[in-house]
Parts: C-alpha cells; structure tokens; sequence
C-alpha cells in the first residue's frame, strides 16, 4: 500500500456508507483535484468490460481538469478508489471503485487509471450495494469529506 498522510472521504452508496483512506503522496494531484471538487453526487454503473467494478462519469470541475496519469495501473483490487483523467479521444474522466479483481479495460483492450485510495475496515456491506449495480442497474455515489468519528 502507498504511504499516506491520513487524508479520508466517505462515500455513500444505496444508502451504504464507507471510508476511503486517501493516498495523497502516491497521487498528489489527483487526490488535490478530489478532495477540491467535494462534495460529489453523480451516477454510479457497473463497468461494462472491467469485470466486478464501478463507474462514475466526470464531466467537469476539478477532477475532470487532472493531466495525466500519476502512478498508473490497470489492476483494480476490491476497494480501491481510481481516477482515468480526460484524454483527447475520451474527453470526459471516470472515478471507479472495484468491489473484487478488476482490470480497466475499454472494448479495445487495457487502459490504465490512478489509484486514489482504498475502503477502510470491513466495508462488505458496501462493496455488496457496488456489486449490485452488475444486477440491479446504475445508482448514485455521493463522496464528501470524511465525517468525524
């Protein structure tokens, strides 16, 4: 796991909350243009070509801003919190969230993503309402700074 201040978000799902602990020196600005663009509310979807993940479209403020990749990976382990910045051929960004082993893939093959920050505890019941998008259809995630307690 990267080292990491201690910064954290909670993320509400299907009326399921959980604590992502944030990895600011693993992703210095993409964490940076997260934590400015809180709170968020936006459709949630199961990931049509990465397998048991999550998505979410970013379609502007300062996430849908980041340049680049820092630290990319194309593995998505459960509970990991992930950004794909715009491109020029795909100009909006995603935040995506495995609920178990992913890889972000598009229908032409691997792409790579960065990982922001991972679930806290024992977050079952939340990682159970991400996979129930797979059956259920698409929901909506709110992510806000990390309440006290």
């Amino acid at each position: 796991m990267p080292e990491s201040s201690g910064t954290t978000i909670d993320l509400i799902v299907s009326g399921v909350t959980a604590r992502v602990h944030l990895w600011p020196d693993f992703a210095p600005k993409s964490v940076a243009a997260l934590l400015a663009s809180l709170p968020l509310e936006l459709p949630l979807q199961h990931c049509r070509w990465s397998g048991p993940a999550c998505f979410a479209e970013l379609s502007g403020g300062p996430l849908a801003a980041v340049d680049g990749l820092e630290n990319p990976v194309t593995s998505l382990y459960p509970g990991v919190l992930a950004l794909r910045p715009p491109t020029p051929t795909l100009p909006h960004g995603e935040l995506l969230i495995a609920y178990a082993n992913a890889e972000y893939r598009m229908s032409d093959g691997r792409r790579f993503v960065t990982p922001l920050g991972e679930l806290e505890g024992e977050p079952n019941a939340f990682v159970a309402a991400l996979g129930r998008t797979a059956t259920e259809g698409r929901t909506t995630i709110r992510l806000t700074a990390a309440k006290a307690g």
